[in-house]
């Protein structure tokens, strides 16, 4: 009688469901964070925290312009869009009178623009000297437009210029801003430069008309104070003065600024935390009134 031999047959087994279903969400979330959404909160998150780190060891770069978070800025619509516009653009390294960067911060510039114009930086790398060297913690440099191949822009022709200024040591941090320049009706006009928590303000005056022209900038003194060594001080055909306690304090300041050009006045302001911008309009009466 013959045996019959059963071959030991293994079923194959299945895999756990839980492992799928692991490997599963292993695969889920590494597609999220290879979202752009994921990526952008994870910059965001990661800017935050090193901008808090930055500002506990007093370190502090801003500018009146640019920004960290990039800014558009319309500076004028009064350019004729025929002659040169030079613009300042500031940098300080505090945050007030008791907050700043005792240390030398060394930063360069640089600047892309649209094509109707050609643009120049008085330079593409400079230092803001802190107190630990008696600086003042301020630093500037100009961007000058002119129109492309010497051509005449149309009235409300729009140009731009893309800035962006790298601080470099002793930490790193990037401004970036637009500055949106309109071509409007030759005129003389102005503007006030200014921000919170910023010692001084800057009057620019542009004057688009063809030939030159005497403005006086009127102002409260116990407001604002004008810049003894500026150039339109200096070159002043006339002043105005009022007494405040036993001292004379100039009130009103009269110069000539040149056929299609810009002359850009300092006053330092009484109560920093003030902002006295103002670009014409809107119902609102500036600190200082042009003639």
């Amino acid at each position: 009688m013959k045996v019959k031999e059963f071959k030991n047959v293994r079923r194959k087994r299945k895999k756990p469901i839980k492992l799928k279903i692991i490997k599963l969400l292993i695969i889920l979330v590494v597609l999220i964070f290879m979202t752009p959404k994921f990526v952008s909160l994870a910059r965001y998150v990661y800017d935050f925290a090193y901008e808090h780190y930055i500002a506990s060891k007093d370190f502090y770069f801003s500018s009146d312009k640019l920004s960290d978070t990039y800014i558009e800025y319309e500076v004028t619509n009064n350019w004729s869009g025929a002659e040169s516009y030079t613009v300042i653009v500031d940098l300080t390294s505090k945050k007030n009178d008791m907050a700043y960067t005792m240390a030398d911060i060394s930063y360069t510039v640089s600047a892309t623009h649209s094509s109707n114009i050609t643009c120049t930086l008085s330079k593409n790398s400079g230092t803001i000297v802190g107190t630990d060297n008696h600086g003042s913690n301020v630093d500037s440099f100009s961007v000058t437009i002119e129109p492309a191949g010497g051509v005449a822009l149309p009235n409300n022709a729009e140009v731009w210029v893309d800035i962006t200024a790298t601080a470099n040591s002793p930490y790193t941090k990037t401004l970036r801003g637009k500055l949106i320049f309109e071509v409007g009706t030759a005129d003389i006009s102005y503007e006030i430069i200014d921000a919170e928590n910023q010692p001084y303000l800057t009057v620019n005056i542009v004057n688009s008309t063809s030939s030159a022209a005497n403005v006086t900038l009127a102002y409260n003194p116990t407001v604002v104070l004008l810049d003894m060594t500026s150039h339109f001080y200096l070159n002043s055909t006339a002043t105005l003065t009022q007494p405040i306690g036993t001292y004379n304090y100039i009130n009103s300041v009269t110069s000539s600024v040149g056929s299609l050009s810009t002359t850009s006045v300092k006053f330092y302001k009484v109560d920093a935390t003030q902002d006295y911008s103002y670009a014409g309009g809107g119902g609102i009466t500036p600190v200082i009134t042009l003639n």
